[in-house]
């Protein structure tokens, strides 16, 4: 209704931080969760019934698991992970509510480099600094002492996780920004210096940061079950024997290689460096190119000085190297260019009569490519600057300039991409077009001899369709390309050109002219690389900076890989892609993209900590190599042993030596165990655990993980596993972003999972992280929605109360009103009026609509409709039945669905009402969905519903626009004085019967027009029938008419029959009590026009508007 707008949904602008509400619902959370422990509510175990086989099992009791990618443990959890953890902690509780066995499982992984780098920090800044890490006062401006940032660390007591394992009291401070050294981002985090001294040691992190990991998620509440906690690595030997059995199993399929493969590696941990080794540069992979070798025929006067004076380059031959991706184009070089700006290296190549001149980051990649004298060691015999190489000329390999071309400068020339030296085709570049036309327009300007330029023009190298023979022109022209200064027009121009040539060009020229580009442009690298007038060559694609400091560069090694993009392995990840649910049209796409490019993947280093390779024990395996089917571990690592790092033996006995590689072939492919096996029973414990939770139902993760585990996920599931136990469903969402900025402790515009629990509570943190966002997109979650929940939910609290006590006294005396405080009761023996019963259809609707939500993991409009949506029904209900008073019936239905309905997300809140208030004896947590929902909504009842809504506004804008015209002189009703809304007043509302003419004969226009098979209008025939019947002299026919067309888009035909799916009159007398009692008015008449007779003077002028379903209104004074 227009006036009963609830204020549930509008943020509090105040700050709750330690006051009496906050505390009060923090001491709820604390003790639901202390019972929840108590009673090992989230231990969900296998039903054990041995007679039935693994499918009858799933049919009679239905089984849930979800997943998230265990975080790494070199510190604490941040809120980004609390997001990316809560859309499967909502879920569990989603499918408990079901009536599923929901399995949330979790664990910690501690593979590779972060943790051994850090350890490797913290030892060196202790030979520097000493343990009390003194740092010298000429260090002291650029690293301050952060205490001063500090807040109280100190938390709670963290539960039990293992034998070897000791709980510590801290927690990470939002701010550390600032921080130079390891042991300052330690000092940020509550540790003192003599703690931090344990950290040289790689294994005391393995110790420290877990158990507060566990204390943080069950902070937040987390329906975790902690049994099958572990840690990876050779720290645990149950999950190292897993790693290496998988590893095994998939060097035996062949999925597993070695060979000399192009790798992003870093120089100063001598290994791959991969994603999760790195400290910027995720997802960054080898850029391949072609270096063109241009030999200099003849140095320009300054570079012929520069040369000379280097003795090294005598008797050598000198070749500038340009890095190009399109080596089919070269027969087009007109010239090279280079950047004045930039400083050039002479460089000792891999041949010994040849030096090569690049850029001082080209030459480090290349000397990892064996083309230097030593492999990775760069030979640097002196320096020249890109202008003194300016006019200087050198042989173009294929150009058909065969006396040799020059070199000319160029703006917007890196030294960070490529070679810093860039080959011209300005034929086919509409950079090097550019560049090439203003260096002939300006010569004088760019200071360059005019005969350098002006007898080279562009060269036909491939004709495409769309652009002729010379595409870089032709896009110049069309884009208005004036200078090489148009930056984001030659981007434009650059792709066009690049993906036409590709894909629909022929090549003009040259010994394959008539092939089609994508058949030569390998055929002309290869006769380049053969002949000597090229080199493969191969760096990052953007920076990549190593978790140890490194600048990484591109190696060719040899080394052990995965296959990833075998074209028969891809076919068959395709089709796991294809049955899973992603949730989002965007998760697939990016799915289908990244199956289209991943190539071979290093899979093995020497350093970092992890799981050795079964085969090769000197090195171990890569940290996202062993984490791609470790959910299969959990379905019987509770079995196994009982803590985090393997110390305690799980309930069967089974020791780490007894799961050797037969025992997991049998455990989780079905194979047959070697006979005579002595722990075949317990095994076979295992294999039925196995087999009731498997395949994993949805793997929730951010979106960063797409580019590489997500899809290592699905490969190796499909290499190991028969297809009933690939994975159902993958779900991917966003970053978080703080109070609409991207976290960074460096702004400090950061929070801790645990600081958001300790600032707001469990349960309005989770409801701030659900309504944060559920797309791809990045998420927010603002501190002014958590902090308003805080109030929200001690408001509901305290009205619930209440509620309940009104309920109670009802229940002694159905046939009388009650009351308690601001709750007011009709008798419990009264028949449901019309108000009641949209009251209760919308119920059904929201609930419903609540329901569909969670089942889609959209959880900001589970709460939409759940909770924000219900608390708003509520108000409507409670203030339209003020004078009558809220049914008790669905007063009680009301509480008890929005107990269920916001249990996934604030489980205390719901807990505490469930138990302590509604007196329930048994946990929320084993309640079960609605069973008594329609099968959809009463479209009726929805309908009078938003009647009821309609009208009330409509009476408040009447009244309104009363009180406006009663002010201004002269007009008919400031003869009767000004009217006042809160004073005496009536109000009369006219019903109509049926709609005016004009519409229907508008309407069976529209219809005769309507073809249904197309389900499309011949606008054209009814503009010429509205014309015949006089329709359009009305100005509100053409109006009337395209609403009435958008309504049939939308609804179909069916919304050709306008007849009220409810009875006006009957809602409209439910909603008179309202009228007097909350609006004030003295007398409410209702005119039904079917039956009123003649109306006269301001009555009949009122009643003119009157349609069905929107009934006309006149307020006067009383």
């Amino acid at each position: 209704m227009g006036d009963m707008t609830s204020t549930a949904t509008t943020p509090a602008n105040v700050v709750v931080r330690n006051t009496a509400k906050l505390d009060a619902l923090m001491e709820i959370e604390k003790h639901w969760q202390a019972d929840w422990k108590e009673n090992h509510l989230f231990e969900v175990d296998m039903p054990e019934e041995d007679d039935l086989t693994a499918e009858e099992l799933l049919a009679k009791y239905p089984k849930w698991m979800g997943t998230f990618p265990y975080p790494y443990m070199n510190g604490s959890l941040h809120l980004g992970h609390g997001f990316s953890v809560s859309k499967i902690e909502f879920a569990t509780g989603w499918e408990r509510l079901k009536g599923k066995r929901a399995l949330f499982p979790f664990g910690f992984h501690v593979t590779g480099m972060p943790i051994k780098a850090s350890a490797d920090k913290i030892a060196h800044e202790l030979e520097m600094f000493g343990p009390n890490f003194e740092v010298p006062k000429e260090n002291e401006d650029d690293s301050k002492i952060l205490s001063e940032k500090v807040a109280d660390m100190s938390v709670g007591a963290t539960p039990k996780a293992g034998a070897n394992f000791g709980s510590k009291k801290t927690k990470v401070a939002a701010k550390s920004g600032g921080a130079k050294y390891q042991f300052q981002l330690m000092q940020a985090q509550g540790i003192p210096n003599e703690e931090i001294a344990k950290f040289a040691d790689t294994q005391y992190w393995l110790k420290y940061y877990p158990p507060i990991a566990v204390a943080d998620l069950n902070s937040l509440g987390c329906k975790i079950d902690w049994r099958r906690a572990f840690l990876t690595t050779d720290h645990n030997p149950y999950y190292d024997s897993f790693a290496r059995w998988q590893f095994q199993r998939l060097y035996e399929m062949e999925k597993i290689k070695f060979g000399k493969r192009y790798t992003v590696w870093s120089a100063k941990d001598a290994q791959p460096c991969m994603d999760h080794d790195r400290q910027s540069g995720e997802g960054v992979k080898p850029q391949e190119y072609t270096g063109i070798k241009l030999e200099v025929l003849q140095w320009s006067e300054q570079g012929s000085q520069i040369a000379s004076a280097i003795p090294e380059l005598a008797g050598k031959r000198v070749f500038l190297v340009a890095a190009t991706l399109r080596p089919e184009t070269m027969y087009g070089q007109t010239n090279c260019f280079v950047g004045t700006k930039l400083e050039y290296g002479f460089f000792l190549s891999d041949k010994v009569d040849e030096v090569y001149v690049v850029s001082e980051g080209a030459a480090r990649n290349m000397a990892f490519q064996s083309m230097s004298p030593e492999n990775g060691k760069v030979v640097k015999l002196g320096t020249i600057s890109g202008l003194a190489i300016i006019g200087s000329k050198v042989n173009a390999p294929l150009s058909e300039y065969k006396d040799g071309v020059y070199v000319l400068p160029m703006e917007n020339v890196l030294a960070t991409k490529g070679t810093g030296v860039v080959t011209s085709v300005p034929s086919d570049s509409p950079d090097d077009y550019a560049a090439l036309r203003d260096l002939k327009k300006k010569p004088e300007y760019y200071n360059i001899d005019p005969k350098w330029v002006e007898a080279f023009n562009p060269i036909a190298v491939l004709s495409t369709e769309a652009y002729g023979e010379m595409s870089a022109p032709t896009l110049c022209d069309k884009l208005k390309i004036n200078s090489q200064k148009d930056r984001v027009q030659l981007a434009e121009a650059k792709e066009a050109a690049y993906k036409e040539g590709f894909y629909n060009g022929t090549m003009s020229i040259g010994e394959f002219k008539g092939l089609p580009v994508q058949v030569a442009k390998q055929m002309v690298r290869a006769q380049l690389i053969e002949c000597h007038d090229a080199v493969p060559y191969a760096e990052p694609e953007g920076l990549v900076m190593s978790r140890s400091g490194d600048e990484c560069v591109v190696a060719l090694c040899d080394q052990w890989y995965i296959t990833y993009g075998e074209e028969a392995w891809k076919a068959l990840t395709k089709k796991c892609l294809a049955q899973l649910n992603t949730y989002s049209d965007d998760t697939r796409t990016q799915f289908e993209a990244k199956l289209d490019w991943l190539n071979e993947w290093a899979c093995a280093r020497s350093f970092g900590l992890g799981s050795k390779v079964p085969w090769e024990e000197s090195l171990v395996i890569e940290s996202l190599s062993d984490s791609t089917i470790y959910m299969s571990y959990y379905t019987v690592s509770h079995l196994l042993h009982r803590s985090l790092d393997g110390s305690e033996i799980g309930p069967l006995g089974i020791t780490a030596e007894d799961m050797d590689y037969f025992a997991w072939d049998y455990v989780l492919l079905g194979k047959d165990l070697p006979s005579g096996h002595s722990k075949a029973a317990e095994l076979a414990e295992l294999r039925r655990s196995y087999l009731y939770w498997y395949p994993v139902d949805i793997r929730s993760s951010a979106k960063d993980l797409v580019q590489n585990h997500l899809t290592f996920f699905m490969y190796i599931h499909t290499a190991m596993f028969p297809e009933r136990e690939w994975p159902r469903g993958i779900r991917v969402n966003g970053h978080l972003l703080l109070n609409s900025e991207k976290m960074s402790k460096s702004t400090g515009n950061s929070l801790s999972l645990r600081e958001a629990c300790d600032r707001y509570g469990a349960d309005a943190t989770r409801i701030a992280l659900a309504v944060a966002g559920d797309s791809m997109e990045d998420a927010n979650f603002e501190e002014e929605t958590a902090e308003a929940e805080i109030l929200r939910l001690f408001n509901l609290k305290e009205w619930v109360t209440d509620a309940l006590v009104a309920l109670a006294a009802s229940e002694k005396s159905p046939s009388e009103e009650t009351r308690a405080e601001s709750v007011f009761l009709c008798p419990a023996s009264a028949p449901f009026t019309a108000l009641d019963r949209v009251f209760d259809a919308k119920m059904d609707m929201y609930t419903l609509a609540t329901g569909a939500a969670y089942e889609a993991t959209m959880y900001r409009d589970a709460l939409k409709n759940g909770m924000y949506e219900f608390l708003n029904l509520r108000d409507w209900y409670r203030e339209a039945s003020a004078a009558t008073g809220m049914h008790p019936t669905l007063l009680r239905k009301w509480i008890n669905r929005q107990v269920i309905q916001l249990c996934p997300v604030a489980p205390h809140w719901c807990e505490h009402v469930w138990r302590t208030l509604m007196g329930n004896t048994t946990s929320i947590m084993n309640a079960r969905w609605p069973t008594d929902l329609p099968a959809d909504v009463d479209h009726a009842l929805i309908a009078a519903g938003d009647y009821m809504t309609k009208l009330t506004k409509s009476v408040y804008d009447a009244e309104a626009s009363l009180q406006k015209r009663s002010k201004k002189k002269g007009t008919k009703e400031a003869l009767n004085g000004e009217f006042d809304p809160n004073g005496p007043k009536t109000l009369d509302i006219f019903v109509a019967c049926k709609f005016p003419q004009w519409q229907e004969d508008v309407i069976s226009v529209l219809k005769e027009c309507f073809d249904v098979s197309t389900a499309t209008f011949n606008d054209k025939a009814i503009q010429e029938a509205l014309g015949q019947k006089g329709l359009l002299k009305n100005k509100k026919a053409m109006p009337f008419a395209q609403v009435t067309k958008k309504r049939v888009a939308l609804l179909g035909p069916t919304a050709f029959d306008r007849a009220l799916i409810f009875e006006e009159i009957d809602i409209l007398n439910a909603l008179v009590p309202y009228l007097k009692n909350n609006r004030g008015y003295s007398k409410v008449t209702i005119v039904d026009l079917g039956n009123a007779g003649e109306l006269t003077g301001a009555l009949a002028t009122a009643a003119e508007s009157a349609v069905p379903g929107e009934p006309s209104l006149l307020v006067a004074k009383a």
